[in-house]
């Protein structure tokens, strides 16, 4: 039978839970000595390792580093429900931009056009993509495959041009692990035998 009362202090308890932060701060030293294994443990480690090294890219951020800006940036990726997430994201991306890092530029640009300014991600696109950012390449061959309204005519001869250049495209590490390469040529390749 279930007592209302506290094990510790004998008072009546409420059934609210409380942040106990001394009991997680002793499962996170048992997990990280080892004493406790196990999925849930695996997973916890996963996430400490995670949050290690977005310290370390916010400290090296915070310092200049344009790639680890955007490695930032692709940590708070992703959350599609999350709307500060994606605003540190967004942010991170355009501060890798500014510093001049093709990927955080590329990124930005995802970015934007995701949230609707798709003129203002075409210009970051082929700026990105006339750097030689593979990524942005497909991007702007992309942009010509469909044209944009008002901003790109329609133009298959320029979208291959874009798509052989991202092929040739000698920067292709985009900074977040992701290896965009492999992608980058698939989508290339896929593209020219559908256009060919």
């Amino acid at each position: 039978q279930r007592s209302d009362k506290s094990p510790v202090t004998n008072l009546k308890m409420g059934s609210a839970l409380i942040d106990a932060k001394q009991v997680r701060s002793m499962l996170e030293t048992m997990v990280k000595s080892g004493a406790i294994s196990g999925d849930k443990a695996d997973k916890w480690q996963e996430r400490l390792k995670a949050e290690d090294q977005a310290r370390e890219w916010q400290r090296e951020a915070e310092g200049g580093d344009a790639r680890a800006m955007c490695k930032l940036g692709a940590s708070h990726d992703g959350a599609d429900d999350d709307s500060e997430a994606v605003g540190k994201a967004r942010m991170w991306y355009q501060r890798s931009a500014q510093h001049g890092y093709n990927r955080g530029l590329t990124n930005y640009a995802n970015k934007l056009h995701n949230s609707g300014e798709k003129g203002h991600a075409a210009l970051h696109w082929m700026e990105a993509a006339t750097r030689g950012d593979a990524w942005a390449c497909i991007q702007v061959a992309g942009l010509y495959s469909r044209g944009i309204s008002g901003y790109l005519a329609q133009d298959k001869e320029l979208a291959k041009r874009w798509c052989l250049k991202a092929l040739a495209c000698k920067l292709k590490d985009d900074g977040d692990g992701a290896l965009p390469d492999e992608d980058d040529e698939a989508k290339a390749n896929a593209w020219l035998d559908a256009n060919a």
